[in-house]
């Protein structure tokens, strides 16, 4: 069965407190319909003028699949064949700590560190309802201007495994202020990209 990415398949949902769309002409029209801006979690999440944004159709707000599955962090995936589209979220759970014992008992965790710190620190990450394979997961950090804090981690994942714990550990200068991005990501195939599922943030901040 062969699965390809979709970015312009749209689908109609309702997220019940975790969006807000704005309805009317105020943002243009699209094909027709009218276009309307989309709210997660107070961030804009309207895709560029290039992709298919979100509209209105019979009063139901009408989403992008794509736009969809980044702001849930979830993975999209499309069945040809049997004109399927799919979305599964799987729970990740992380945290990170520092001073680690040698069999990585957790001493202490932490989310805030002083800007130019250099710690040594791992990332605990818990995984359950996986309900698709994947061949490979990373682990990365990111610095406030968008690039990585340290290399990425990567690992394959060869057997199907709806839950898995994994561990991993990374020293890193914290030369920046602001939030640091801790994201778990995961690739279905050789052919996808990676796809974030989970994020969280340690915030690096100036004397």
């Amino acid at each position: 069965m062969m699965f390809k990415r979709l970015s312009l398949f749209t689908l109609a949902l309702f997220l019940f407190g975790a969006a807000s769309a704005f309805a009317g002409s105020l943002w243009g029209e699209f094909e027709g319909l009218s276009k309307i801006r989309l709210m997660v979690n107070g961030l804009d999440m309207t895709p560029a003028e290039t992709d298919v944004p979100p509209v209105l159709v019979g009063g139901s707000a009408m989403l992008p699949a794509r736009t969809v599955s980044d702001a849930l962090k979830a993975v999209v995936t499309w069945d040809q064949a049997g004109e399927t589209l799919s979305i599964f979220k799987p729970n990740v759970h992380m945290f990170v700590a520092r001073d680690v014992g040698p069999d990585y008992s957790i001493k202490q965790t932490f989310g805030k560190v002083k800007q130019n710190d250099k710690v040594n620190l791992v990332v605990f990450a818990q995984v359950d309802n996986l309900k698709t394979n994947i061949s490979r997961f990373r682990i990365s950090i990111e610095a406030p201007n968008g690039t990585q804090a340290v290399e990425p981690h990567e690992d394959s994942l060869p057997d199907r495994k709806e839950s898995f714990w994994y561990t991993q550990p990374f020293t890193v200068l914290f030369d920046q202020a602001g939030e640091y991005k801790v994201k778990f990501s995961i690739k279905l195939d050789d052919f996808s990209d990676y796809t974030v599922v989970s994020e969280k943030a340690i915030v690096s901040v100036s004397e």
